[in-house]
């Protein structure tokens, strides 16, 4: 395999390479416009082709990473993961149980089936909490199960890899670089991962005690990313026959620190007739779920005799900058403005409506306030 086919099957851009520089102290010092730029440390320096478009892109990205791993002691195949691992999120699904250095192929399909129904539930819930999605799959929530990649197993148990990478996030135009300048974002392909995590998590202290969780519990979950979906997908897989164990272990990107985030759950196949009961009250539930949106107040809108004022928010969707308009009351409308005057950030928690044809509004919110740094990116107060 050549390297510019390892670039490719890597999903890897030298915009990767550069962050991945970057986050181990190294300082850009040239830059030939956009062909190519010149990266320094103390006791090196290296060269990253930028445009694959020029002729010698290949000689060059070879040069890089032959450099690279004399610098890091390590050799081209070591960068590579090095730099994928840096920008990416990763879920390693570990199936235990009767298995030695081989699973049978119905076991290993079943597993691998629930890992993509996972992964598709947990982007539906990054999208809008729900109880149970039945057909109504968002473009995004499938685009994403598609786009993760599965990386090899290893010996011991059957074990998936899923690889969510990170996207770099560039503001489409001046108007939504205020979005981009201070406050580190999460993607979606972070707000799915965490999803995944946070969902699976609530999904063992739902299933793994003595008595049937309570119907207020199980809804309560559903904000945290359980869904009937999920708890299929997992009770698929815990009752194939040579498994009685599902452990998943997080990683998460260097590049988008996530300290407070869940490293791992572990789940027992004697939990599957409760993943089946929640799955089942789930599956009756209606629509429900709240969430929260981050973005600045881009405009207010309150008439002379209005009891309630209407905000519009400049967030991410899907990675996309969007508008959601928001119906606040005067408490939180004054709280609004004095974001706008400031161009601060607000989070708000309520019920998103994404009705086709129409655009992204806001309703029942029970939470509005500045918001000082986004929870979950940044080291929680213990300083971990």
């Amino acid at each position: 395999m050549t390297d510019n086919a390892m670039l490719t099957n890597q999903t890897l851009q030298p915009v990767d390479v550069t962050e991945w520089l970057r986050i181990h102290g190294w300082t850009q010092t040239a830059s030939l416009g956009d062909i190519a730029q010149r990266w320094q440390n103390d006791r090196s320096g290296v060269l990253v082709p930028m445009s694959a478009l020029s002729p010698d892109f290949t000689l060059r990205w070879s040069e890089m990473l032959k450099r690279l791993a004399d610098s890091f002691d390590t050799d081209p195949a070591g960068v590579l993961l090095a730099v994928a691992k840096a920008g990416s999120d990763i879920a390693e699904f570990r199936a235990s149980g009767h298995i030695d250095d081989s699973i049978p192929l119905g076991d290993a399909s079943t597993l691998i089936d629930s890992v993509r129904r996972s992964m598709q539930a947990s982007a539906n819930s990054a999208l809008q909490p729900r109880s149970y999605y039945g057909h109504s799959l968002p473009d995004a929530a499938r685009d994403y199960a598609r786009n993760v990649r599965m990386g090899q197993t290893r010996p011991g148990s059957y074990i998936i890899p899923v690889i969510s990478r990170l996207p770099i996030l560039q503001p489409d135009d001046a108007d939504d670089a205020v979005l981009f300048e201070d406050v580190t974002y999460q993607p979606f392909a972070r707000s799915a991962m965490l999803k995944l995590a946070q969902g699976l998590t609530a999904l063992h202290d739902l299933t793994h005690g003595t008595t049937a969780p309570s119907g207020s519990r199980i809804t309560e979950a559903v904000g945290a990313g359980v869904s009937s979906e999920l708890c299929e997908a997992v009770a698929n897989t815990l009752e194939a026959e040579s498994v009685t164990n599902l452990s998943v272990a997080f990683t998460w990107a260097e590049r988008l620190p996530a300290s407070s985030a869940p490293g791992s759950v572990n789940l027992e196949s004697e939990a599957v007739p409760l993943l089946r009961f929640v799955g089942s009250v789930l599956k009756g539930e209606p629509v429900i779920g709240r969430q929260t949106v981050v973005g600045y107040v881009k405009r207010l809108d309150r008439g002379e005799d209005d009891e309630v004022g209407r905000i519009t928010l400049r967030t991410l969707d899907s990675d996309k900058a969007r508008n959601i308009t928001i119906e606040l009351n005067d408490a939180d409308y004054h709280v609004a403005g004095e974001a706008n005057t400031e161009r601060r950030m607000v989070a708000a928690t309520g019920i998103l409506h994404r009705e086709p044809g129409r655009a992204l509004r806001f309703t029942e919110v029970d939470d509005f306030h500045l918001l000082e740094s986004l929870p979950g990116l940044l080291p929680d107060d213990s300083g971990n």
